[in-house]
């Protein structure tokens, strides 16, 4: 389907069903709206769905520079819905993200829904219709910015403090693992060469027997090396004999040398290896000490448990090195607190000087819409703490007749009482943010007759400025429209489809007499029509 709405104040009508919703859903999803694949009608193919907006008059082009976008007179919005349920948005065939899809459509368009009404009691919508009339912009921009370092700085500090917590509740833990570790001096350890020398000193006697008794071999007046001598002295008679004995001598000699060395090793061996208690007992301790941390620190090596000391000692000197940190951080959070509460006062001030002004338009148009003894009363106060729109809470409370009290909305405001005040707040909030189109789904709900008509009325009016689309089902409302679209359902093969068709003068008159009278058209209802569509 593609439609074309009119300049001024178009009115949509249909049957209960007829689709209406849809097509607005539709709409929705252009400007930023969460994906419900549940309802497209074919989940096999791609949807696409674009609005098209004439912005030429709009100032826009700050913006299409920021977001590096190419400024178009005729701007398309386009998402797309694959079949893997999955979107994708565009501004004029450029990807874009949602948020700054939503962000262009906030500027362009705003959408009444039938839940909307609930916003009147939102503290967010009242101070956003509040900054509208006190046009905040520049100051909310600047507030946001020093508000997000002081959020990233609060938090920051909320963690540091944390952490300083928790470090300093371990810390005579850390301190009593650190001290176990520099207890046995790892640095000047060698774990190999600690147990070998305990090996050693354990098997002392045994080692110091074999040797004495190896020494003796070799030393004795008929050893080894006292045969080798006598071996070599033989051969040296015969050596210049032949080659081949020399050879041999000099064979022998060498072997002779290299036990000869063997042998002093060993005397010097059997001189160091001294049975020694105290060394045992101390190399015991040291190594089961190793072992035990080995097993409570799940390492393998010296290595990774000096590792493990150089984080235990980083951790201590954490824990007592916290307060500088936390000191410099409250000095930049005082600062930002300063500048905050600057701005925030400014806004404040700004809030409360527009006030009276806000009530007394909002009850101006209450009175059109035949509310004149209703009274709008908007309350500001200080929050505790920096929210990100500065410090103050807004409450709107209402009276609907002379001599009731003020109270909340929800408590004093009838259906028809509401329509009438969400009419009249969005007329003022849409004509301070400029936007150029409105587009109210059913904001006549609970009302009838001489103020349906008021409040057709009032969007004619709006309409003299702005695009204002009405989606009603009330014939005084359509009957002040500019334009007139229906939509309908056609049943076309096996399937049923929603149309949109703008209708003629002609087709209008049966259309809003149909609206009186039911399916059958009578004279009276297309008189009554003729008298709405003139009024």
């Amino acid at each position: 389907m593609e439609v074309s709405f009119n300049k001024g104040f178009s009115c949509v009508t249909g049957e209960t069903g007829a689709g209406k919703s849809i097509v607005l859903g539709a709409l929705s999803l252009t400007l930023g709206e969460r994906v419900d694949t549940s309802v497209l009608k074919d989940t096999t193919v791609k949807c696409v769905i674009e609005t098209w907006f004439n912005i030429e008059k709009l100032n826009l082009n700050s913006f299409f520079d920021s977001n590096e976008l190419d400024w178009e007179k005729e701007t398309i919005l386009r998402r797309e819905i694959l079949p893997s349920g999955k979107s994708r948005a565009f501004i004029n065939d450029t990807p874009v993200s949602l948020a700054v899809l939503k962000l262009l459509s906030s500027r362009l368009i705003d959408v009444h829904s039938q839940h909307q009404t609930l916003m009147l009691n939102s503290n967010s919508f009242q101070l956003e219709l509040l900054d509208a009339n006190a046009n905040n912009i520049e100051l909310l921009d600047s507030y946001k910015s020093i508000y997000i370092d002081y959020q990233d700085v609060v938090n920051q500090l909320s963690q540091l403090k944390n952490k300083e917590a928790k470090l300093k509740a371990d810390s005579d833990y850390f301190q009593f693992q650190f001290n176990e570790l520099d207890a046995l001096n790892l640095e000047n350890i060698n774990e190999d060469e600690l147990t070998e020398e305990l090996d050693l000193l354990n098997n002392a006697e045994e080692i110091k027997s074999n040797l004495t008794q190896s020494i003796h071999l070799l030393d004795d007046e008929n050893g080894i090396v006292s045969k080798l001598m006598l071996l070599e002295n033989s051969l040296l008679k015969i050596a210049n004999t032949s080659k081949k004995t020399e050879e041999l001598r000099t064979r022998i000699n060498s072997i002779l040398i290299e036990i000869q060395d063997i042998q002093s090793d060993m005397e010097d061996t059997n001189d160091s290896v001294v049975f020694d208690q105290n060394r045992i007992e101390e190399l015991t301790d040291k190594t089961n000490g190793l072992i035990s941390l080995h097993e409570k620190h799940h390492t393998t090596s010296v290595e990774q448990l000096l590792d493990k000391k150089s984080t235990l000692e980083e951790n201590l000197l954490l824990a007592n090195n916290f307060d500088l940190e936390i000191e410099k951080l409250e000095e930049n959070k005082d600062k930002l607190e300063i500048k905050l509460n600057s701005i925030s006062a400014k806004i404040t001030k700004s809030r409360k000087t527009i006030i009276p002004v806000i009530e007394k338009e909002i009850e101006g148009m209450l009175t059109q819409l035949s509310m004149e003894n209703a009274a709008l009363q908007i309350d500001l106060s200080e929050t505790s703490d920096f929210t990100k729109t500065g410090k103050d809470s807004v409450s709107f409370l209402f009276r609907a007749n002379k001599g009731g009290s003020f109270n909340s909305l929800a408590k004093v405001a009838s259906g028809g009482e509401l329509s009438r005040l969400m009419l009249s707040v969005k007329t003022n909030f849409a004509s301070r943010k400029g936007l150029p189109t409105l587009i109210f789904d059913e904001i006549d709900t609970g009302v009838s007759g001489d103020i349906a008509s008021k409040m057709g009325e009032m969007m004619r009016q709006i309409g003299g400025n702005s695009q204002v689309i009405s989606i009603t089902h009330l014939p005084q409302i359509a009957g002040k429209g500019n334009s007139h679209y229906k939509v309908y359902k056609e049943i076309e093969g096996a399937s049923t489809v929603t149309k949109m068709t703008k209708l003629s003068s002609k087709e209008r008159l049966v259309e809003i007499a149909k609206m009186l009278s039911g399916a059958k058209v009578t004279e009276a209802a297309l008189e009554n029509a003729k008298v709405l569509m003139l009024n």
